[in-house]
């Protein structure tokens, strides 16, 4: 990737432990085969075979070359699932976003939009703007991971 690609500012700080992300995304991704990289971001494998790791990386990479696009589902336990096309998503934990949340919300708002990116954000809607928290995050940790490119697991 170079500095010419739009990207976030934002390189959050306030980040689960690696056992956790380990943990959780194995629990979401239960019978997937997928890849794991250092910020948490999963590449979802589409057949039942290992690629070679170039390809997951230019799927990881793909995500940051399209329209800005990202789903966020709640789990019931109060994390945040938040997918984009092509198989790619990544985690957030709840916990971790109610407890540091002002922070949270101020780095995501500031420093978590693409350039081009205008989001009106209704205040009174409390989980629709944790979940566009949650989504950002997500999003400015696969740009770190589409930087690093480091995999720390892959599960079959």
């Amino acid at each position: 990737m170079n500095n010419m690609d739009p990207r976030p500012t934002w390189k959050p700080s306030i980040v689960p432990t690696d056992e956790w992300t380990l943990n959780h995304t194995y629990s979401y991704l239960s019978g997937k085969s997928y890849t794991l990289y250092a910020h948490g971001s999963c590449v979802i494998w589409l057949g039942p075979e290992e690629l070679p790791i170039e390809a997951y990386h230019a799927r990881l990479r793909a995500v940051t070359q399209q329209e800005p696009d990202f789903r966020v589902q709640r789990h019931r336990n109060g994390d945040y699932l938040v997918t984009f096309k092509g198989g790619i998503g990544g985690v957030m934990s709840g916990e971790l976003l109610r407890a540091n949340l002002p922070v949270l919300r101020q780095e995501a708002f500031s420093q978590g939009f693409l350039p081009s990116e205008h989001i009106a954000v209704d205040q009174n809607d409390a989980e629709t703007e944790l979940e566009l928290i949650a989504g950002l995050y997500v999003r400015a940790q696969l740009y770190r991971d589409v930087e690093a490119l480091k995999v720390v697991a892959m599960v079959s």
